[in-house]
Parts: structure tokens; sequence; C-alpha cells
């Protein structure tokens, strides 16, 4: 048995990613106080000296006193999820086809991982496949029933995805050589660097210049067509 590690923005689903379509929403329907919004981009402006994405991912200062169910609410929010790659759904389809373990690692927040997690698990279901797909994602604080803004522990990109895909893989006595992983950012060239078989999706500029230095295979994943969609759609109905 194998696992395949897959990021989720730009890797599975179109940009933009995920946390930013929940935070456009959350904002156009006020939910946001206009002082989050200056602590966030100072706090990003304070981290993101070296890597403005970086600083990003680490700041979830937007959420500062919102209620957690702001978080829990988004399952009922199926608009906020594009849809995705249909190579990606083909790639994890034939992954769990043979019997791998599919892992999503994202920098985006768990309850939303875990919302695109849920549509994928019902797309293979679609194609007659049951998987069971595991989540490794960034947390939020929580207090008081109010989120702090404050990641609880590490947030999931960078070295951090590469130490939990390797704790995982050995929790599950899984070698990582025999997994495989999918990512489009720098920020996932730790995890790609874990893993025996590694994938640059739709690469950033810098990312490809790490694959072709370390012989990843590239690979281009674009968003449905307007036949596919409509192919997909009769053969559903």
């Amino acid at each position: 048995m194998s696992i395949a590690f897959f990021d989720i923005d730009g890797t599975l689903l179109p940009n933009p990613s995920l946390e930013l379509r929940f935070f456009w929403d959350l904002f156009r329907r006020g939910k946001i106080p206009s002082g989050n919004c200056f602590h966030w981009a100072a706090r990003v402006l304070r981290l993101g000296a070296g890597n403005l994405r970086a600083a990003a991912l680490a700041n979830k200062m937007y959420l500062r006193g919102l209620p957690a169910n702001v978080l829990s609410d988004v399952e009922a929010r199926p608009d906020l999820l594009p849809e995705f790659f249909p190579a990606a759904i083909q790639r994890v389809w034939w992954h769990a086809l043979r019997g791998d373990a599919v892992v999503l690692v994202s920098g985006t927040l768990v309850p939303l991982a875990e919302m695109a997690k849920a549509a994928l698990e019902r797309e293979l279901l679609w194609r007659g496949v049951e998987a069971n797909i595991s989540v490794l994602a960034t947390k939020i604080e929580v207090n008081g029933g109010l989120c702090t803004g404050t990641v609880r522990g590490m947030p999931m990109f960078g070295r951090t995805k590469a130490l939990a895909i390797r704790g995982l893989a050995s929790a599950r006595g899984i070698a990582l050589e025999q997994c495989s992983a999918y990512g489009d950012h720098d920020l996932d060239c730790w995890m790609l660097a874990s893993v025996g078989d590694a994938f640059a999706v739709n690469p950033s500029p810098s990312l490809c210049r790490v694959a072709q230095l370390h012989g990843w295979r590239v690979v281009d994943w674009q968003p449905f067509r307007a036949a596919d969609r409509a192919s997909r759609f009769s053969m559903e109905g």
C-alpha cells in the first residue's frame, strides 16, 4: 500500500484559494470588522519580508473575535468550492482504485479542507470507488467560542508539510519512498522532496526550476471546459 499526498489550492482546485474565497465571502457579508483587516495586513507586512505567501498562510487575524461557528458553517456553503480540475479527479481516482490512501495536505483551514475532502469523496463515489480521504491542514485557535486569529500548532505549509506527511506515513508503517505527492508552489518543495514520486502541478516558475533540477514530473491540469461540463451533466442525467 502507498499514500498519495495532494495539495489543494492550485493543485486539485483552481485559484483563487479556498481561504481567499472564504475571506471575501465573510467580508462581503460584513462579518469581518475593519480593524481585523488592518491587523491582518500589518502582521503580513511584519512577517512577510522573506515570503509574503508564507506570511499570509500563517496569519489568521481576519478571524479574530469571530464566533467559531463561522468555520463550521462552511459545510453548508458548497458555492465556496470551485470545480476540481478534471485531471486531478482522474488522478485521485486512479490512486484510490489501486488501493492507495489519499491525503489532502494544505495550508488552508481545516474546515475548508474538510469541505474539499467531502466533495472529492463524492466525486470518487460517483465513479464507483468508496474512499475515506484524510486531511492535514491548518487549525485555528478557539477560546470561549471565539476565534483568536492565532494558528493552533504550526500552519500547514513548507517544512511543516514534510514533517506532517513523514509522521503520518511512519504511523501507518509506510515508507515515504513508496509514496506520491502533488503540489503547485515552491512552498510544496519540502513535501515533494520527501516522497519517491513527485509531481509539480501547474507549477510556479520557481517550483518548475526545482522540479527540473530534481527530475520531478511536471503536469498541466486545466479547469473544466464548457463542453466537458455539458458532457458530464448529460451523463449524470
